[in-house]
Order: C-alpha cells, then sequence, then structure tokens
C-alpha cells in the first residue's frame, strides 16, 4: 500500500533485497505498487524491506519482512 503520511505525491518505491546468508544486497527501484522478483537461489532465506520516494528524497523504509524462497 502506499505510504499513508506523504510530503508530496510519490514517484515511485525501493526494494531492497539481501540474501540473508550472505548479506548480499539488491535494490530495484519501481513505478507501480507490484514486482515480481526473479532470480532467486532456492531454498533460500531473503529479507525484504521497503520505501517510496518522491521528488524531496526516500522516506522511512519499511521493517524487514523475512521470506525464504521454495523449490521452484
Amino acid at each position: 500500500d502506499p505510504p499513508a503520511y506523504a510530503n508530496g505525491p510519490v514517484q515511485g518505491y525501493r526494494i531492497f533485497c539481501t540474501e540473508t546468508a550472505t548479506g548480499r544486497e539488491q535494490a530495484v527501484e519501481v513505478e507501480g505498487l507490484s514486482y515480481r522478483l526473479e532470480g532467486l537461489k532456492k531454498f533460500t532465506e531473503y529479507k525484504l524491506r521497503f520505501l517510496a520516494f518522491n521528488r524531496y528524497g526516500p522516506g522511512v523504509s519499511s521493517q524487514d519482512l523475512v521470506v525464504t524462497t521454495l523449490s521452484d
């Protein structure tokens, strides 16, 4: 969902995806409210966090969401 309080119109979102075992983080900028992460490893734990940004800069990121991928 879009942020409850925004300092101007939201221009996009950043998704931060960290592989828990290695600490390797990737960031992706998206415009919409959905995005499909691809190329993830099987049976691997990831931490995801999200933030919205606008012309004034980034907002506060969400708390970590911990997920584990399945076989496919």
